[in-house]
Order: structure tokens, then sequence, then C-alpha cells
């Protein structure tokens, strides 16, 4: 979460949502982050109760996009163990049929935003337009916002109907969060 105690903003951090972004766009000011930084609104209020007086908004992703960059993600830090080991990620189908032992090892990483999202303290932003909204929430528009952690460049595979049909029942959630905020995905 990062926080500005004197404007009383706050914004949760689903994962592969612009943490880096964020982290990069509020140094030097006066927000500051706090661990851990993926916790849901209601796990950082439990241990810090003045955060139920803070706007909080958060940043929704195109479910599907998500979840490729979240497999490229997985593909580059080849960390899963046990049931993995060895195991090469061939494409994004492959990657899904494996979706259970995925989800074992990178569990935070592969929850749907809802999680972090579906709260009804927290202002649903569109992803987007992360660079519009974080200055305009911030008042510091002329201050540039990075794009950090994107995995442009990196190995790919093919966005398939498996893979979408997968991403549309695995993620309903967020569909229907997104619709419930007026965006289409």
């Amino acid at each position: 979460m990062f926080f500005n105690k004197q404007k009383k903003l706050a914004f949760v951090l689903p994962p592969k949502c612009g943490t880096h972004t964020l982290r990069n766009f509020f140094q030097h000011s006066w927000w500051h982050y706090l661990p851990p930084g993926h916790g849901t609104l209601d796990k950082f209020i439990a241990k810090y109760p003045n955060l139920a007086n803070y706007t909080v908004y958060g940043f929704l992703r195109d479910p599907l996009l998500r979840f490729e960059s979240s497999l490229r993600h997985i593909y580059r830090v080849r960390q899963p163990k046990g049931a993995l080991d060895g195991v090469q990620f061939e494409s994004y189908e492959h990657m899904i049929s494996l979706f259970p032992a995925l989800l074992t090892h990178h569990e935070m990483l592969l929850k749907p935003q809802s999680d972090w999202l579906a709260d009804p303290r927290v202002t649903v932003l569109d992803f987007r337009n992360i660079e519009t909204e974080l200055q305009r929430i911030s008042e510091r528009p002329n201050v540039p916002v990075r794009r950090l952690n994107s995995s442009d460049g990196e190995w790919k595979s093919v966005i398939t109907p498996a893979v979408e049909e997968f991403v549309r029942q695995q993620y309903a959630d967020d569909y229907v969060l997104a619709s419930k905020v007026g965006l289409e995905f």
C-alpha cells in the first residue's frame, strides 16, 4: 500500500497492476510505502485503524493482460519448486494446464484483482489510465509516470481462445467488478 498521511489518500496494490510504477512515481514525495505491499485494505485497517478514514484507490487491469503478465513473470523468475521442478513452460495453454501447481507457488500473483478491489471502500481506477489518474490524485500533473516492470521484449506466447476462456472463468469476479465500475475489457 502507498499512503499520504497529509491528504489521507492511499492505494491498494493488486500484483501486476503498477506497483513498481507507483513506487517510482511516489518517491521523493509525501507518499509512503506500507508493507506488505500487496496486502488488502481490511488487513491494513486492522493493523492501522486510521486508514479507515482515508480515501483509497486501486487500479483494475484487463484480467487477460494481467494474467499474461503474470505468466510471463512466472516464466522469467523460474522459481516454482516441487511438482514443477524441471518443467519447461511451452506456451500459455501449457501453463494453464499447470495452473493448480502454479497457484500453489504463486498464489498472490494469480489471485483475482477483486480480492483487493471489491471492497466498497476502494475506488477502482482503470489501469489503462494510470498516468492521468496518478497525476490527478497526487496533484502532480507535470510529473511523468514511467512504466516499470513491464515484460515487453521477454518470452511471449499466444493468447488462444482456450486461454481467453480460462481467464474469463478463473477471473469472472474481476470481469463482474469491471462491469460494475463501467469498464469494458
